[in-house]
């Protein structure tokens, strides 16, 4: 596997400080009392709700991300998204993980507003919504290490066949018209939008694995 030329690096850093600045905007007005904060659904006891309806609502929050992932995400690879949007990104055909936050300023706005709909949409812990960015951004990172963690044959398992992975999102930045999802291949199954040979690109991703 070739690694990414240094002027990629060199993009893929500065857009992704630009994205992590969007970030931080946008988190500091939701999160402040000044802004948002007092018409959300955040909330900071436990015991407001229970600790099994905190973890409930974790898992919750990840079907919904991938669900607005994959829909905004085949939006940005229309005509007109690629052209203004998501261009930046797959200037990345070969990606570093450095390439996961790598956004033109629109689409880091797009990808923020994830946030703005989940506290508006569920009540959440405030520790809930920082155990979720924390493997988000974990998991964005992973799909763009050029390498696969997960283990051989791990693909053909009940649940690995929806897991998203590295291999996967690898593909989807070669071939730009397949592999939507961000942690799950639900939507792309359904929509029949995963690479015909994800399975065989696993297999041979993995086959130096013990």
């Amino acid at each position: 596997m070739s690694f990414p030329k240094p002027t990629n690096y060199q993009r893929e850093i500065i857009y992704s400080l630009v994205t992590m600045a969007i970030f931080a905007g946008i988190a500091t007005i939701t999160f402040s009392n000044w802004g948002l904060r007092p018409y959300t659904q955040v909330y900071d006891d436990f015991g407001d709700f229970g600790l099994a309806y905190a973890l409930c609502s974790l898992l919750l929050i990840f079907l919904v991300h991938d669900t607005y992932f994959y829909w905004t995400h085949r939006m940005m690879h229309s005509r007109w998204g690629m052209k203004y949007v998501h261009h930046i990104h797959h200037k990345s055909n070969n990606p570093s993980p450095w390439a996961a936050f790598s956004f033109h300023p629109w689409e880091a706005i797009i990808e923020a507003g994830i946030l703005i709909l989940v506290v508006f949409l569920l009540p959440l812990h405030v520790f809930t919504i920082s155990v979720f960015f924390f493997s988000m951004t974990f998991y964005n990172v992973y799909g763009h290490l050029g390498w696969e963690l997960y283990p051989k044959g791990f693909h053909k398992t009940w649940i690995g066949k929806w897991i998203n992975t590295s291999v996967s999102h690898n593909q989807h930045h070669q071939q730009a018209k397949s592999n939507y999802g961000l942690y799950f291949t639900f939507w792309d199954r359904i929509m029949r939008t995963m690479t015909k040979n994800y399975e065989e690109a696993f297999d041979k991703a993995t086959s130096n694995q013990p």
